[in-house]
């Protein structure tokens, strides 16, 4: 599912789904190298920073079909510090985390 993985991988997230059938997939390795949508790119060292601490407050750790009767939904996916959890409405706690990768998809 997503594009590598390994103990130096930071956080993976996707999502995937609504109207148009959109895919988005990011992977932050620990050194700040991402795999977004299959193109390799460098993350500066502030984008870093801020992405670390979106990522600490991240307290949603387990998956949910809360929100999954919904025609065209989306859903996320986030595979951090060792868990990996799929919800179809984005908890509170992951919006900027989610903000922060879903941004490197628009460079």
């Amino acid at each position: 599912m997503f594009a590598f993985t390994g103990p130096d991988v930071l956080v993976a997230y996707e999502r995937s789904g609504g109207f148009a059938g959109i895919e988005e997939r990011v992977t932050v390795d620990v050194s700040g190298t991402a795999l977004v949508n299959g193109r390799t790119i460098t993350l500066k060292d502030a984008e870093m920073r801020g992405l670390r601490a979106a990522l600490d407050g991240i307290v949603t750790t387990w998956s949910s079909t809360a929100g999954c009767d919904v025609a065209d939904h989306f859903t996320y996916t986030l595979d951090y510090r060792g868990h990996r959890a799929t919800r179809c409405w984005l908890p509170s706690d992951w919006r900027a985390a989610v903000e922060r990768l879903e941004a490197l998809t628009r460079r």
